[in-house]
């Protein structure tokens, strides 16, 4: 392999366990990948789908998808709000995005990425470890979506560049007391690595993150595994929602954290798979038809509670030496109305409207007694009839709490398990709850 150009992928689980992986290098607009004759000898998988290390180069099986790279080296470059910190840094500095390679982008990262997999060379953005006010990033990211310059706008990518999603977040560590630092005081135990989520003028709800705190309880309660999340108060706004990274621990040790999306090689920005798709490569990496159940609940979830943001990059593995793989805590669950109004990953081959009977022929198709699907849908339903009571608890507005109620009881109704009655115009369009 040409000795130009090339980026070093490692593992980097925590302090003296660093192991190299292999090696990046462009041909053309496509990635080109060399394991390391270490690895090829060791027992770590970058991915279920991965052929397991060998010696000679590896394309992408659909480099389309990923602007050129494998799934798994995409799963570490940022989405949109990521992006739009790069591209005003850039502008800054009279350059563009073009100026930058895919390989230019793995290299911003460096180490700062999901996971444990990191880049070398790393361009450094660090800035000293710190204490970090919240009010002062949510406010400059604010100015950041809205063109304007920002006096935070290094801490801003320093905290939050590589992070996924559209929303503006930072990546803090944090205690109980809500104290915010950019990295964990050594002679002060009781921090933990968080993500914290702003709200930006795009958002449909300013109260986003009270909401989406209201949609995690409610996810626990039925059954839904997830992280501890937070809802932490301000007096600048309804709060900023907040949950802990299950790819790090206190010690500040990594996990190897893969996509379905970059498991699969699948462009999520589309609806491209739906979730029997999805249910059969969490059995095919887990070998757990427990994992597959807990997958088919969050399914169910995912339907009344119209979270349809449901996409392949929503839904990930983890892998640890002692475990294997398996699937990690649900994350980025609240209300969203989806692409066109529909589920990114259909289910039954339905992206709305879907009933029980849907909800019963995938469970059927995945190997889940009828008996378990129909008790999952009920505790499922059962909790996400509460939500309303939760999302007034939060401090959720009256104006935001009864559209999406009124969103979810049509689609209970649907689905034949809501006791609320709505009231239809002569064309059948839902409009009112009574």
């Amino acid at each position: 392999m040409d000795r130009r150009g090339v980026l070093s992928a490692r593992f980097r689980f925590g302090p003296g366990a660093d192991i190299a992986i292999g090696e990046l290098a462009l041909d053309g607009n496509v990635a080109v990948f060399e394991y390391d004759a270490t690895f090829v000898t060791s027992d770590l998988p970058l991915s279920p789908m991965m052929p397991p290390g060998r010696p000679g180069l590896t394309r992408p099986r659909n480099p389309a998808a990923f602007t050129g790279l494998h799934g798994v080296f995409a799963d570490s470059l940022p989405d949109a709000w990521g992006e739009l910190l790069l591209e005003r840094r850039l502008r800054a500095a009279n350059r563009t995005l073009a100026d930058f390679t895919v390989l230019d982008r793995l290299s911003d990262v460096g180490e700062s990425g999901r996971g444990a997999i990191v880049y070398v060379p790393a361009i450094d953005h660090r800035d000293g470890e710190h204490d970090v006010d919240l009010d002062e990033l949510a406010l400059g990211a604010q100015k950041v979506y809205e063109g304007a310059a920002s006096e935070v706008m290094c801490e801003l990518e320093l905290l939050g560049g590589s992070s996924g999603g559209a929303r503006p977040k930072v990546q803090v560590w944090m205690d109980d007391a809500g104290h915010a630092r950019s990295a964990p005081l050594a002679t002060q135990p009781g921090y933990s690595a968080w993500i914290v989520k702003f709200a930006s003028s795009v958002d449909r709800f300013k109260d986003i993150g009270p909401l989406e705190a209201a949609y995690a309880d409610v996810a626990r309660a039925a059954g839904v595994v997830m992280p501890r999340t937070r809802l932490i108060a301000t007096a600048k706004g309804p709060g900023y929602f907040a949950t802990e990274r299950f790819d790090r621990d206190p010690n500040g040790a990594r996990v190897h954290m893969l996509s379905i999306a970059g498991m699969l090689d699948t462009d999520w920005r589309y609806p491209s798979i739906d979730y029997d798709n999805l249910l059969d490569a969490i059995r095919g990496a887990t070998r757990d038809q427990r994992a597959v159940e807990q997958g088919f609940r969050r399914m169910v979830f995912n339907v009344p509670s119209l979270n349809r943001d449901d996409h392949a990059k929503q839904h990930a593995l983890l892998f640890t030496q002692h475990h294997g793989w398996r699937l990690s805590p649900a994350y980025d669950l609240t209300y969203s109305t989806g692409p066109g109004a529909e589920h990114y990953l259909a289910v039954n081959g339905k992206g709305r409207d879907i009933t029980r009977t849907d909800l019963l022929a995938v469970a059927d198709r995945q190997d889940i007694d009828a008996k378990r699907a129909a008790s999952i849908i009920d505790e499922v339903d059962t909790a996400i009839a509460t939500l309303p009571a939760t999302a007034k608890a939060y401090g959720v507005s009256g104006a935001t709490a009864a559209e999406v109620r009124l969103a979810i009881e049509t689609q209970r109704q649907i689905a034949g398990t809501s006791h609320s009655r709505l009231r239809r115009d002569r064309t059948g369009s839902v409009y009112k709850l009574e």
